[in-house]
């Protein structure tokens, strides 16, 4: 979720929405000027150095009570330019209102703020996203792999993958049949975007010729991911 007050912000950063959608593996993107849908928060930060200069042995006094102004009263200082802490007035330049989110304690959100801009992320992992996220990752593979074997986007190859045996044996990451899955259930986006579905290199025609073969990595998952002319019946 993005927030911000103006709808031209929006309007402007839409366009980014689908970049947004695929480097980060979300589902959705919502943007929204309603505070109360955010839970938008105000507080006041202050450098304090050029403060201090400014109110000199009040300083202290602004620094223990700032904390405590309450969000609406920072809020319609945005507005007024002043504000009264402890007895002290403050205006424009002397503090810098920043919006933010309060978040639940279990974890399953982060936000971050620039003053006016407030995101809020769902954190937590979703299996169907992570299947989604692998998805992305191997065909971000496969067109690396083609682009260094100087293909051009029209060229047909096949494209294989393999493990070594003994690695996946002893290790927690994705094996062989997880990778088969992913492929399976993305089977209609990996076409779309590499022209073909990798399959186990032992499938690969005796008279397939290879073209390049190289490791790959994803997250803790190690594998060779290999492209050939296709066999020539």
């Amino acid at each position: 979720m993005i927030f911000h007050p103006e709808q031209s912000y929006h309007d402007d950063v839409k366009s980014l929405e689908r970049y947004l959608v695929s480097e980060l593996n979300v589902r959705d993107v919502i943007f929204t000027t309603d505070e109360q849908r955010t839970g938008v928060k105000y507080r006041a930060v202050a450098d304090w150095p050029v403060l201090g200069k400014k109110l000199r042995k009040d300083v202290g006094r602004v620094r223990n009570a700032l904390p405590d102004v309450p969000s609406d009263e920072i809020k319609s200082f945005i507005d007024s330019g002043k504000i009264t802490v402890d007895g002290i007035e403050l205006v424009t330049g002397d503090i810098t209102v920043l919006r933010y989110v309060d978040l639940p304690s279990d974890g399953s959100y982060a936000t971050t703020t620039d003053n006016d801009v407030v995101v809020v992320l769902d954190v937590c992992l979703h299996p169907e996203l992570e299947s989604e996220g692998v998805a992305r990752e191997l065909i971000n593979r496969v067109q690396r792999l083609r682009k260094k074997a100087g293909l051009q986007a029209t060229d047909e190859v096949d494209v294989f993958y393999s493990f070594d045996l003994e690695v996946a044996r002893n290790s927690t990451a994705m094996n062989g049949d997880a990778l088969g899955e992913v492929i399976k259930c993305h089977s209609d986006m990996i076409v779309r975007a590499t022209r073909g579905i990798p399959r186990v290199v032992s499938g690969r025609h005796k008279e397939a010729v290879p073209m390049i073969e190289e490791e790959q990595e994803i997250g803790e998952t190690k594998f060779k991911l290999s492209l050939s002319r296709p066999a020539v019946s």
